[in-house]
């Protein structure tokens, strides 16, 4: 039995021996029930006095969850990506079906001497050396230097020629107005937009053709 029950059970028997005095006597000198609130006041006290000696379980704190923080969510680093630029489709260089062969210079041969501002016809001779028939679909263009005259960069073919055969072929100039040595390179060109064949070029001397002296003998 705990303390403060024995305590409690003291203090009844207390209160039952007072009672019991105080009826036994025919004239009380203290009024019972004043003296059962003392003795109360005394039992409430003492046990006041037990709960204070009685250690009391300490609770026990729950443990506090903690929050993981969220793995970072990747960027997508747009400096890094590389922007692309758009280039030219360059011309493709033909198959071995179409070919072409330089024969000769028909008119002004390289380096002729051609007067400033002059217009002019270039004509080369070439021959189809391929497999396939060339039709007016096929074309003379341009590759660099000077441009035809009115910046001429293409002439068609004016008929068909079948392998072995020859054709002449012309673009139409206009010569520069200071005087120097010009140059202009050209190459045959196919209907599905491929070049092929030997190049052919176009070299003047711009200037004005200086007389032969004639020797005059004296009788």
């Amino acid at each position: 039995m705990s303390t403060k029950k024995i305590t409690v059970s003291s203090m009844l028997v207390l209160v039952s021996i007072v009672l019991l005095t105080a009826c036994a006597r025919p004239a009380p000198t203290v009024d019972p029930s004043v003296k059962i609130t003392e003795i109360a006041s005394t039992v409430q006290a003492e046990l006041t006095s037990i709960a204070l000696l009685t250690p009391s379980a300490t609770a026990t704190p729950e443990p506090t969850a903690t929050s993981t923080a969220a793995p970072a969510t990747p960027t997508l680093d747009l400096s890094a990506i590389a922007t692309s630029t758009p280039t030219m489709r360059p011309i493709l260089t033909g198959t071995v079906s179409d070919n072409a062969k330089y024969i000769s210079d028909l008119t002004y041969i390289d380096y002729s001497v051609v007067p400033p501002s002059t217009t002019f016809v270039k004509t080369w001779l070439i021959q189809n050396t391929g497999k396939t028939t060339w039709t007016k679909d096929y074309k003379l263009i341009y590759l660099e230097g000077m441009l035809g005259a009115n910046n001429t960069t293409s002439v068609s073919l004016t008929k068909d020629v079948a392998p072995g055969e020859q054709i002449e072929v012309s673009v139409t100039f206009k010569s520069p107005d200071s005087n120097g040595v010009y140059s202009s390179f050209w190459k045959m060109y196919n209907a599905s937009g491929y070049i092929f064949g030997e190049v052919l070029s176009m070299v003047i001397t711009v200037g004005n053709t200086t007389p032969t002296p004639t020797v005059t003998s004296s009788p």
